[in-house]
């Protein structure tokens, strides 16, 4: 079987397979590459960093038309507020890859339209003593 048709849902990436969303750990952005290899400083996409399965991280690329959800995805993080994102059209797609040094290089590429936030309560166990 080929890697482009094997079909990923969100259950195969999260910590847990009946999860609807995923905890942020960053966001950030992806410049433009101009024709001589340099990046301009024009933003062509956002990412947001996700916790995923067994420690990993997802890297999640976004379209500029959320910027304003982003602005406000990096406020709850600057304030050590816990923030999980739910999913608008994800499309998560396997690689592979053969390095230069002969090694295979393999992961999963995600893009989604859109997204919800949820910023949640930090669980804190009250009877431990600090």
């Amino acid at each position: 079987m080929k890697l482009r048709n094997v079909r990923l849902t969100l259950a195969n990436v999260a910590r847990t397979t009946n999860s609807k969303t995923m905890e942020v750990t960053n966001v950030g952005t992806i410049k433009t590459r101009q024709e001589d290899g340099t990046y301009s400083n024009e933003i062509s996409n956002y990412t947001v960093d996700c916790a995923a399965y067994r420690g990993d991280v997802l890297k999640v690329k976004f379209p500029l038309d959320v910027a304003e959800k982003i602005a406000k995805l990096k406020n709850h993080l600057e304030n050590d507020e816990l923030v999980e994102i739910s999913f608008k059209g994800l499309k998560l797609t396997p690689y592979a890859m053969k390095a230069n040094d002969g090694s295979v290089l393999s992961g999963v590429s995600a893009k989604a339209d859109d997204f919800e936030i949820h910023v949640k309560e930090w669980d804190i166990d009250e009877d431990i003593e600090l």
